[in-house]
């Protein structure tokens, strides 16, 4: 499904199912955030608080986990979005003629360089 880290492949491997109806965007790094970020900074404030603890405290640990807790789930979260996407049929509102010009442009190519 990804070509490197966050990079989705034109196809599947296995199937051929062509990824360029997948557009999640900004999606997977807003999960991640409210996934991992928004609930651990409140953690990190209730420490804080609570303890008093120095500044390395938080440079050392808190800082590192939050950005590891954010950016090690965004290939699976941007995989579950695609996926989403593709078992949902979703596209953007009132662009449907759009798409089946572009497909049927792309598949119109594709068809004439098989022909050559």
């Amino acid at each position: 499904m990804f070509r490197s880290w966050l990079q989705l492949a034109k196809q599947c491997d296995n199937c051929g199912l062509d990824y360029k109806f997948a557009s999640p965007d900004d999606g997977p790094a807003f999960f991640s955030q409210m996934i991992v970020a928004f609930p651990f900074t409140f953690l990190i404030l209730w420490l804080e608080i609570a303890y008093d603890p120095p500044i390395w405290v938080h440079l050392v640990f808190s800082i590192p986990l939050m950005v590891l807790g954010c950016v090690l789930p965004l290939r699976a979260i941007k995989g579950w979005l695609v996926a989403s996407q593709y078992v949902n049929k979703a596209q953007e509102s009132g662009t449907e003629h759009l798409w089946a010009k572009l497909h049927a442009r792309e598949k119109r190519e594709a068809d004439e360089r098989r022909d050559d």
